[in-house]
């Protein structure tokens, strides 16, 4: 109780927890938890706090995970805490110490609040650069949901049994935040799944959710509320642990993908039409539209804007989250298609030429590039400086950091074309992103920093000079683009290609539209085409790993 801060700063951490976390986790419902907070607070002061052994260990280990996360993303309010003198890092770190030292307490609770608070602590260290830490809190909220059979269906009960209804929900949102967790886990950071897909038969959130509410006001049910983010990236979240399974587990090691390219063909197939159909079914308001004016995005983010106002200000964060996410499981979905490559017999020129315009391998490549310039000229809009200011900025900079990676994978592919000039292009634009980000985020500056180093190789065994990033403005850096707001691919720039006559494009063919899902579908059993290992981008990614060992 000792580290709880008076009624003042205390009230001012969990406003702005609402504000600039809340929206990304939505592990629990608000009006519920400020009630409770308000309930431990009233009649006495925090010191003596009678009314904390009364409600146990659960709630308040809950409540001190929202103050260390929301001080760490203080911003601008630091000012307001010090006025009540309150340091702000001296009390985050005293917390965190606080809560590691009770951690086996808490788990051994095996309650509710004990999932919740594993899933606010593991998302705070995944997303802030300790996925050493994360990992196991990660897996811990997994195994006490596990006996709590939150992946498992509650029969309905009396639907007018309110406290029993919240309950269920209440399970569902915890359920599905350690769900995200895990495969958030699993895709950024290479850890093995904790559980299948095929023993869970929980349901999906309720979009209308009448207990939810993101802003003190009560969402209209006739509308999205901000609890439909929470249900789309649940989704996503299936998609993308289905291509962790079907891609990427041991069962598909590379010699497996080469002796069966027809198998590999049709799963990142199946996989992109599930990916495309969750982007298809996504709500109007949480498409991301990059040319909305700059003072509909300069919403003043505070308590003293209208609920209303402060929800689209929050629907503008969410729809940039799922792009960018959306983009990732793109590049994720292909890219196991780069590590091969088609070798052809010349039978005849004409086949040939046929043969180059749908290879599946190079139309891989095109949709792996196509989606980081996507991020690229995303991040470059005003959007991602107010997500810079919220918990999102760490999830924001792992995206950039792929989109980095991969588009330094199409220039080692395909060197001295137009295309490695528009991923030069992209990386720069990149790590200007990057620059900018890097005092807010450790995320930001470690991805930075890895983006420099593989470019700087790249640009070394091109034998060329890689130039220090420019710097941005800070006042919304955002890029001129060429392409169209709804421009779903790669849109170049027209002047870049202008200065590229050589560039060698690939015109879609009479016989498909050029998509790597029709291209995937077609039968090569006319073309004398073999698929075997491409071992150019392994070497080429070891070889700067050795150089940067000491």
């Amino acid at each position: 109780m000792s580290l709880l801060p008076e009624l003042g700063p205390a009230t001012l951490l969990v406003d702005n927890y609402f504000d600039r976390i809340h929206w990304f986790v939505l592990v629990f419902h608000q009006d519920d938890f400020r009630r409770k907070f308000q309930d431990l607070y009233d009649d006495t002061t925090v010191s003596s706090g009678p009314k904390a052994s009364s409600r146990g260990i659960g709630f308040l280990v809950i409540l001190l995970a929202v103050f260390a996360t929301s001080l760490h993303h203080i911003g601008a309010q630091e000012s307001k805490l010090e006025s009540y003198n309150v340091d702000a890092k001296e009390l985050k770190n005293r917390i965190l110490a606080s809560l590691k030292s009770r951690f086996l307490d808490v788990i051994s609770k095996g309650s509710l609040e004990a999932v919740q608070f594993c899933v606010l602590m593991a998302s705070y260290y995944l997303y802030h650069g300790e996925p050493g830490m994360a990992w196991p809190l990660s897996g811990s909220g997994l195994r006490i949901a596990q006996a709590l059979n939150l992946h498992r269906k509650v029969a309905p009960g009396d639907p007018s049994d309110q406290v029993l209804n919240q309950q269920i929900q209440d399970r569902k949102r915890a359920w599905w935040a350690v769900y995200e967790i895990d495969t958030f886990c699993s895709m950024l950071y290479g850890f093995p799944l904790g559980f299948s897909d095929r023993d869970c038969n929980v349901e999906a959130l309720d979009p209308y959710d009448e207990y939810s509410g993101s802003t003190k006001e009560l969402c209209q049910t006739t509308g999205p509320t901000l609890l439909f983010y929470k249900c789309s990236m649940s989704k996503l979240s299936a998609v993308i642990r289905s291509a962790l399974v079907e891609l990427y587990g041991t069962r598909h090691d590379d010699r497996h993908r080469t002796n069966n390219p027809r198998g590999l063909f049709d799963k990142v197939k199946a996989l992109n039409r599930r990916l495309q159909e969750w982007y298809k079914n996504l709500a109007p308001k949480l498409r991301f539209v990059g040319h909305d004016p700059l003072s509909e995005v300069q919403v003043a983010h505070d308590r003293e804007t209208t609920g209303r106002e402060f929800e689209e200000y929050l629907f503008h964060l969410q729809a940039l989250s799922l792009e960018l996410a959306y983009r990732n499981a793109k590049i994720l979905i292909h890219r196991p298609l780069l590590s091969f490559k088609i070798a052809r017999s010349t039978r005849t020129e004409s086949t040939d030429t046929a043969t180059s315009k749908t290879d599946p391998i190079r139309l891989a490549m095109q949709e792996c590039r196509e989606a980081a310039l996507k991020i690229s000229r995303v991040a470059s809009t005003p959007y991602l400086l107010e997500a810079s200011e919220t918990y999102a900025i760490a999830v924001v900079s792992l995206h950039l950091l792929t989109a980095g990676v991969t588009l330094c994978i199409s220039m080692a592919l395909d060197p001295l074309t137009c295309s490695s000039v528009e991923a030069t292009s992209g990386i720069r634009q990149l790590m200007q992103i990057q620059t900018l980000l890097k005092d807010k985020s450790i995320v930001a500056a470690q991805s930075l920093d890895i983006t420099k180093r593989l470019m700087g190789f790249m640009m070394a065994k091109e034998g060329k000079s890689w130039p220090e990033t420019e710097p941005v403005n800070s006042a919304y850096p955002e890029v001129t683009q060429a392409e169209g707001s709804g421009c779903e691919g790669g849109c170049g720039s027209t002047a870049r290609e202008g200065d590229c006559p050589e560039r060698a494009p690939m015109p879609p063919p009479t016989m498909n539209n050029g998509s790597i899902t029709d291209t995937l579908s077609m039968n090569f059993a006319d073309q004398d085409i073999t698929v075997s290992a491409d071992t150019s981008l392994n070497d080429t990614l070891l070889e700067y790993e050795q150089g940067e060992l000491p």
